[in-house]
């Protein structure tokens, strides 16, 4: 993956909790425990904090297998494992959409048997992946975050990131991060373009420079600039702003006027993976009501995507219903996927602080 800017990278782990879902499916333990650990993927920052805290003892407590997990975004988890084709370094991966569908071509994910990853039943349509690759765990709601102490009246749209007033003071993403590249799509729209015509953002972004602290290298690193008294407005998801705030930092976040934008996360077996049952029952276990109700509960705040769990008084605050769920602004990841490559050279190459 290209290099993207940043001044801080920032990696969080989280206590584990002990947590026994009864929707998963008997596996013989002793078989599970002698196949070795389970390697999976997940995101720095609040996302391997909750995945820690609730979904590792889940899946253990049912398998009796441990689980290595490695903090690797998207983009370079895809790169690792087609690389490795035949000795995949990973067992199972999270993915947003974008990176998900440019590599479905590459052959490098194994198909979910509905046998063994029984909870897929659970998903309401726009939550069931049509190729049958993937299982999608959550979805992220993207807004404006921001400091409320020294932002008294809440940003309403992503052109108050332009506002002189906040000179050196904004923080986002590069494209390598989904939340980059989603914020991009936005911008792009709000002048004019599309996902098939991204001139119009990265014009944008050039009379922004002046307004940059920092260009971080994910979500969580973005947040935790906020507690570090570096930027007092960004681009990030409910789930990496709402567990800060709960800890007491100056960050909240806002709709923008064009609506909040829905990122979905998946997790797919890796294709000649060494533990590929595990990595069945690990998704199955991340599909569970029990996970996905303390998932979307605080601190962690995301979206469930199991239809038997209900909103949290936080996320019913973005939608009250998977009906209102639906109607969310999502990025035309198919279009965006074939030129994101070239877009993330040049933004790394144009957009420096």
């Amino acid at each position: 993956m290209s290099a993207i800017l940043t001044r801080r990278h920032f990696l969080a782990s989280g206590a584990a909790a002990a947590l026994a879902p009864a929707a998963l499916p008997a596996f013989s333990r002793a078989a599970h425990a002698a196949a070795g650990p389970l390697v999976a993927t997940t995101y720095p920052g609040t996302w391997e904090q909750a995945q820690r805290a609730i979904l590792l003892p889940a899946f253990t407590k049912a398998t009796g297998a441990n689980v290595l997990l490695e903090p690797v975004l998207a983009l370079e988890a895809v790169s690792k494992v087609s690389a490795s084709k035949s000795n995949p370094p990973f067992d199972v991966v999270l993915m947003d959409e974008g990176p998900y569908l440019e590599a479905l071509s590459r052959g490098i994910f194994a198909p979910l048997p509905v046998d063994k990853v029984t909870n897929l039943s659970a998903l309401p349509e726009r939550f069931i992946d049509p190729n049958g690759m993937g299982a999608f765990i959550t979805a992220q709601v993207m807004g404006i975050a921001y400091n409320p102490s020294t932002i008294k009246t809440p940003p309403t749209s992503w052109l108050d990131l332009w506002k002189p007033e906040f000179k050196g003071r904004v923080g986002i993403t590069g494209l390598g991060s989904s939340l980059g590249a989603a914020w991009m799509v936005e911008i792009a729209k709000l002048n004019g373009g599309s996902e098939s015509n991204m001139e119009p953002a990265f014009e944008a972004v050039k009379r922004l420079l002046p307004n940059l602290g920092a260009v971080a290298a994910n979500p969580g690193a973005l947040a935790t600039l906020f507690q570090q008294g570096q930027i007092d407005i960004s681009v990030n998801y409910l789930n990496a702003v709402l567990p800060l705030a709960q800890n007491g930092v100056e960050i909240a976040i806002a709709r923008p006027d064009s609506g909040w934008v829905l990122v979905r996360n998946s997790l797919h077996a890796i294709a000649n993976a060494k533990n590929l049952d595990l990595a069945y029952a690990y998704i199955n276990a991340a599909l569970s009501g029990e996970v996905q109700a303390r998932m979307a509960a605080a601190p962690n705040f995301l979206l469930p995507t199991n239809r038997t769990v209900a909103f949290s008084s936080e996320l019913q605050k973005v939608a009250k219903s998977e009906a209102e769920l639906s109607k969310l602004t999502l990025i035309d990841w198919k279009t965006l996927n074939p030129q994101r490559a070239a877009l993330i050279e040049r933004f790394n190459r144009e957009v420096r602080i």
